[in-house]
């Protein structure tokens, strides 16, 4: 046993040397070549301050040689001007839930209401909020046009598309009342093709003035605050 080890041992050892050996003399031929070329790193000259200025000039400038019309957008907020309790303010704004920012164009209800005013608020903008989620999630079940991405479609069109649904889901309302249907609902994807429209602010500073407008959190207390003082003198 020990002799078959012993000899099993002594051939792979002889193995490993006779492969070492060979590979040292292949080595050294490669080396002692003179046709053979050496391999050298290439040197990429990559100018990253040109492509900087480039960059600049193509997309960021005023004057940039690719404007934003040349791409798709994902939407731009309408220009709305209103005046509440004294204060004017330039951009409208969504109701939502606590999970949204507290941003000028995020009104939210008070988390934590401590006076009749804030009570008061918190329900009315709860009850607005709910009534539209219910009404959009009944158009949306019921239409696909609505559950598909619109940020292409104009103003006016979106316009015409939520009229026309308004109107065709009161006609099935209309024609299916006091009948036990199943509602049948459109599944595949839309397939209408939208006009894209660009209307994009004119440099890139004015769109970081925008979104630092809309990331204002004070405006967004100031705002809460004198939409509270409407309702109360609305409603009290």
């Amino acid at each position: 046993m020990s002799s078959s080890s012993s000899s099993s041992d002594g051939l792979e050892g002889g193995l490993i040397a006779a492969f070492q050996a060979e590979y040292e003399e292949e080595m050294l031929n490669e080396e002692e070549d003179p046709r053979r070329p050496r391999r050298r790193r290439e040197f990429i000259r990559r100018d990253r301050l040109g492509a900087h200025d480039r960059l600049f000039e193509d997309y960021f400038a005023d004057d940039c040689n690719y404007p934003p019309s040349f791409f798709r957008r994902r939407g731009e907020a309408p220009v709305v001007n209103f005046t509440v309790n004294g204060h004017e303010y330039n951009y409208g704004y969504y109701l939502a839930d606590d999970i949204y920012p507290s941003w000028p164009v995020f009104m939210k209800g008070v988390t934590l209401p401590q006076s009749e005013k804030q009570r008061m608020f918190t329900a009315a903008q709860s009850a607005w909020r709910k009534d539209v989620e219910c009404a959009f999630g009944v158009l949306k079940a019921r239409f696909n046009i609505l559950a598909v991405p619109g940020r292409s479609y104009s103003r006016r069109t979106l316009g015409l598309i939520m009229r026309a649904c308004v109107i065709l889901h009161n006609m099935i309302i209309d024609d299916e009342r006091g009948t036990n249907l199943e509602h049948t609902y459109e599944t595949v994807e839309s397939i209408v093709g939208p006009a894209i429209h660009h209307h994009a602010p004119p440099s890139l500073a004015a769109r970081i003035q925008m979104d630092n407008e809309m990331r204002d959190s004070p405006v967004y207390t100031q705002l809460q605050q004198d939409l509270i003082e409407h309702v109360w003198a609305h409603n009290a």
